[in-house]
């Protein structure tokens, strides 16, 4: 029995070595495509970083980041919790049917940010209106996360902000008037469809398809029903930024696909100022973040322009990557459409609108986005 634990003591010991000899002889890694971020450098070294802290905290980092066979132990890590029971792993919730979900706790909203944001909001919709735009042609879109749209596949244990609230106190805040609510029409379909993926935080294009018929009834635009569009499936093997703080190998495979009215419709479209193919980026599926297929990820300016459409509607969208899946719904209807990023575009977004002739405005965001982006509420400057 002694000789046996002095054995399991010294194979522990050997372990401890080989994989701190392999990390400090390994070459750094700049990028994890599984976890879909880059990884720590090593510190800089100072006295005055150490004396604050600074240093121990980032050297903490960077071991954690280069340690030899990283993936291979969270994943071991991953399969112990779900082996006993454990579905709160990395920053997210491991839930029924194949699902994840993003772990958003209360604690975790800004309420001061929130409330700047939604102020933000309002008193630009009512820029846009002052300019002269049609109200009823100026809307926001809030989009749930699928922790909401999807309750019933959470975990028993899932603790989650109150996003119900938050949405009522956006209407209350902007006005109801400019509020598009797709919460409901999402949960109906979510019964039957896939209107999120399994392992990513987006909705599918089937959600974007969901919520571009509730926005054009509430815009009063015409929506020729979903069987005037075709899917086209474009992919099978997409794992999404869920998988990515995961990291469960048994995690399922998600399908990408992509809804059209015309094919063959005709667009120019130019991403920060460099002309792009198509909507779509067919490289992006080699990848491990295959979401960016769409438009290749997000850029401070888009422009599409139809050149099949000349009705004078100029649509402006200021978004997330939620209306990346979404915009391509709406191309066919507008003569162009200008998406801003505000996280890389600094453009005067009240100028803006008077420059380009807009004639339409939506805001687009997911709310979990919305509650931690420290760039919506710059959009009140200069009006």
């Amino acid at each position: 029995m002694k000789s046996s634990k002095i054995m399991i003591v010294i194979v522990g010991c050997l372990m401890i070595g080989v994989v701190s000899a392999g990390s400090f002889l390994a070459k750094d890694r700049e990028f994890s495509e599984n976890e879909n971020r880059y990884l720590a450098e090593t510190p800089e070294f100072s006295w005055e970083k150490v004396l604050e802290g600074e240093f121990q905290e980032d050297l903490e980092s960077y071991l954690n980041d280069q340690i030899l066979g990283r993936d291979f132990w969270i994943t071991a890590k991953t399969s112990i919790q779900k082996f006993i029971g454990d579905s709160d792993i990395g920053g997210a919730y491991v839930g029924k049917d194949g699902y994840d979900f993003e772990k958003i706790i209360p604690e975790s909203v800004d309420e001061d940010l929130f409330v700047k944001n939604t102020v933000a909001v309002k008193d630009y919709l009512d820029y846009c209106k002052n300019q002269g735009i049609e109200e009823s042609q100026i809307s926001f879109l809030l989009v749930p996360t699928s922790g909401l749209v999807m309750e019933d596949k959470l975990p028993a244990n899932a603790r989650l902000f109150d996003q119900e609230k938050y949405l009522e106190e956006a209407k209350a805040t902007i006005g109801e008037q400019y509020v598009v609510d797709v919460t409901k029409e999402l949960q109906e379909a979510a019964k039957t469809e896939q209107v999120y993926y399994r392992t990513d935080h987006h909705w599918t294009s089937t959600g974007a398809l969901i919520a571009y018929e509730k926005w054009c009834s509430d815009t009063g635009m015409a929506f020729l029903g979903r069987e005037a569009y075709q899917q086209k499936n474009v992919t099978d093997t997409f794992r999404g930024s869920l998988y990515s703080k995961i990291l469960d190998y048994d995690s399922a495979y998600d399908s990408i696909w992509t809804y059209a009215k015309d094919e063959n419709a005709d667009y120019t479209i130019t991403i920060d100022g460099e002309e792009a193919e198509s909507f779509y980026v067919e490289s992006k599926l080699e990848e491990k973040d295959k979401y960016t297929y769409f438009f290749g990820g997000n850029y401070g300016e888009t422009i599409i322009t139809n050149n099949g459409n000349k009705n004078g509607r100029r649509l402006l969208v200021i978004k997330d990557s939620f209306a990346n899946c979404f915009v391509p719904l709406a191309a066919e209807d507008f003569e162009e459409i200008y998406m801003i990023d505000l996280r890389y575009c600094k453009e005067d977004m009240a100028a803006y609108v008077k420059d380009k002739g807009v004639t339409d405005v939506l805001i687009l965001y997911n709310i979990s986005n919305f509650i931690t982006d420290k760039n919506i509420y710059q959009l009140d400057k200069n009006l």
